[in-house]
């Protein structure tokens, strides 16, 4: 319809789940939905991406140590300090660790680790919001700095390959440092 508007939104929360089953909720905000989710739709809409729809879907995530709350925005391309490898992810962990040359600011970087997003891990939770559970385990994250940023990326929207990712959504948050005494659970809710 002429006059409607796409104004796509979202909102982090970000929980210490201890081995006795207590929570404690960290941190709690709105995100920032980046340029990179209108890269991506505009070249699904145009159909000038990828010919496969699952590469528009958001499917990995990276955490960092260098986010600052007083500079991001829908022009943020990539973390400020993204883990680096699988080590400092966890070794023997639940999560799928995979390599990736991320689009950044219109072009393909150097290769960076993305966690891979499980699908029981992606929710619909209303007709126009989805919500993903991203779980940092007790095992993981543990060999870092404070974590104080998250990233959620659509898969490869250009349809290149090897698979470029780009951000889609991001926010730097109060930092934390993890350690192997709570599974630290992110509840990241994107409204269409």
């Amino acid at each position: 319809m002429q006059g409607d508007t796409f104004n796509p939104t979202g909102h982090l929360e970000v929980w210490k789940v201890y081995r006795d089953g207590t929570k404690e909720l960290h941190w709690t905000d709105h995100n920032v939905i980046t340029s990179g989710m209108g890269i991506g739709l505009a070249q699904l809409y145009s159909a000038s991406g990828s010919d496969s729809i699952l590469d528009y879907q958001i499917l990995n995530f990276q955490v960092g140590t260098s986010g600052d709350t007083r500079d991001y925005g829908v022009s943020s391309y990539k973390l400020k300090g993204p883990l680096s490898g699988v080590r400092p992810y966890g070794i023997q962990t639940g999560l799928q660790v995979e390599t990736f040359q991320p689009i950044q600011n219109g072009v393909v970087a150097a290769e960076e680790s993305f966690v891979r997003i499980p699908y029981s891990n992606i929710h619909k939770v209303s007709k126009t919001a989805v919500r993903y559970t991203l779980v940092l385990e007790e095992r993981s994250g543990n060999a870092t700095d404070e974590l104080n940023e998250i990233g959620l990326f659509m898969r490869n929207p250009s349809g290149l390959s090897p698979a470029s990712p780009i951000l889609v959504a991001y926010r730097p948050f109060e930092g934390i440092k993890k350690t192997e005494y709570f599974t630290l659970v992110f509840l990241w809710t994107l409204q269409f």
